[in-house]
Formats: C-alpha cells, sequence, structure tokens
C-alpha cells in the first residue's frame, strides 16, 4: 500500500484550503452529521484507499499532518476525506472524469408554504430531520451527499466508492429515505437516473466538485415531476433492477429543458 508523505515536493503539499463546496443551504446542514454516529468509522479515507491506493488519515493522531496540510474530513461521507474536493485535478489528472454514476435527487414538497405558515425554527426542523434521513440513507449504501440545496439532497452512487450495484444501491436509498421520511411526517418527491456522467472540478478560481450533463439533469426533472412520496425512475435505471422491480407503474412525462418525452417508472 501506498503511504502519502506530505514532503514540499509531493502533490500534496502546498494545497489551498477552499472553501467548502459541498453546502449551500446555510447552517441546518450541521443536523445531518447525527446520521454518522450510526456508522462505522475509518481512519482512513476509504475512497482515497479504493481510487487510488492512499492511505489518507482522517481520524486519530496520524491525521494532524493531513489537517496541516488542509486534508480533513469531508461532509459528503463520514469515512472520506476532502482531497477530491480540493485537488480533483492533481490526483485525478484531469479536471473532469467520465464514469457511470448513479444520481438521487431528493426535494421537500411544499416548502415554501410551509415557510410561510410556520416559525422559522420549525421549519428548521424539518429540514434537518429531511437531511438526516437523507444521509443515513445514502451513507449507509456507499454513496455520498454532494449537495444539500435548500429544500433538495443531490446524492451520488459510485464515486469515490466504485460498486457493480450502484444502482441498486440508489434505489435501495430512495425506499429507505421514503420510508424514513413517511414515518416523521415529511412529504418528499424522488427522482433516480443513472448513466456515463462528468464528475470532478468546476471552476477555476471558485472551484466545485459536484457531476454536471443530462443525467444529472434529468434526475432533477424526474424529482420534480413526482408527486409527494413518490420515487421516479427512468429506463436506465429499471433495466439494469431488472425483476427487482415487478410493481412499477409506466408513465410518459414531458420534462421542462428535455426535448424529447421521457418515460418514467413510479414507485411508491
Amino acid at each position: 500500500m501506498q503511504v502519502v508523505r506530505l514532503s514540499e515536493g509531493s502533490a500534496l503539499s502546498g494545497l489551498p484550503v477552499l472553501r467548502k463546496p459541498t453546502l449551500i443551504s446555510g447552517g441546518n446542514t450541521v443536523l445531518a452529521q447525527n446520521a454518522s454516529h450510526r456508522l462505522k468509522k475509518t481512519m482512513m479515507c476509504r475512497g482515497c484507499r479504493e481510487i487510488l491506493g492512499l492511505r489518507i488519515f482522517i481520524r486519530g493522531p496520524l491525521a494532524i499532518p493531513f489537517r496541516l496540510r488542509g486534508i480533513g474530513l469531508s461532509e459528503m461521507h463520514p469515512n472520506t476525506c476532502t482531497l477530491c474536493e480540493k485537488r480533483f485535478k492533481g490526483i485525478m489528472k484531469s479536471a473532469q472524469i467520465r464514469q457511470p454514476i448513479t444520481i438521487l435527487f431528493a426535494d421537500l414538497r411544499n416548502y415554501t408554504l410551509l415557510s410561510n405558515t410556520i416559525e422559522p425554527q420549525e421549519m428548521t426542523d424539518i429540514l434537518g430531520q429531511f437531511y438526516e434521513a437523507a444521509a443515513e440513507a445514502v451513507w449507509e449504501r456507499d454513496g455520498i451527499i454532494n449537495k444539500l440545496i435548500g429544500d433538495a439532497v443531490l446524492a451520488l452512487f459510485n464515486f469515490p466508492f466504485r460498486r457493480e450495484k450502484h444502482v441498486a444501491n440508489a434505489v435501495e436509498a430512495a425506499i429507505e429515505l421514503q420510508r424514513k421520511c413517511k414515518d416523521q411526517g415529511i412529504e418528499i418527491g424522488v427522482g433516480v437516473h443513472t448513466g456515463e456522467t462528468l464528475i470532478g472540478e468546476v471552476g477555476q478560481y471558485v472551484r466545485d466538485f459536484t457531476v454536471i450533463g443530462p443525467v444529472v439533469n434529468l434526475a432533477a426533472r424526474l424529482q420534480g415531476a413526482a408527486a409527494p412520496g413518490e420515487i421516479l425512475v427512468t429506463d436506465s435505471v429499471l433495466e439494469d433492477m431488472g425483476s427487482l422491480l415487478p410493481d412499477v407503474q409506466e408513465r410518459t412525462l414531458e420534462l421542462k429543458g428535455i426535448a424529447e418525452q421521457v418515460k418514467a417508472y413510479a414507485l411508491r
């Protein structure tokens, strides 16, 4: 195994301490950290070990030199570091890479109405419950929370943990997330799509680590079209899952920004 040594001449030396790109929504995101308490913690970043064979320590005394170089715990997953978020191009030799990714978008329904009719603290509590439920469902199935965008969650499967069953993991996470939210009286809609996607750094002076492309756009549109309590998946997801999704309702949708009609399948 390769041990990363933080010498001045190394690829990791002189890393800039950048603004964390993962969270857009604000202070409510801290509430989702409770979800990590039930996850088995690792001493090293699992993503770096699996993809690059690097031993990046994120806990314990051996993590101190990495923290001094600006590499700490990621908020995307409690067992990953911030290296991909801060220096993706340096470690992957490209600003973006293309690979199969399964995208899960989830959105809290009636957010604007709720915000105007209940106290801000109560709205904060609801968002916190939603974020925590999403984190639990996603992290337990080797996904990462790439973005919390106000009342929406963007989760990715198959990076940095590359899994043969990443589509099934995403669908199972969506089902579990709906179950958790229903138990708490929270209404959400979920969209899931899979395909070749660009993942990596976007921007030069203000950088963001994220995914871009038609797969991401379609997953977002499906989430918007899903009824409260519903999960919408695409042909690609259904084909990968096969007989594991026997009870689905087929729909033909016209989605904003997508020229052709989209065939989707509803899970409830």
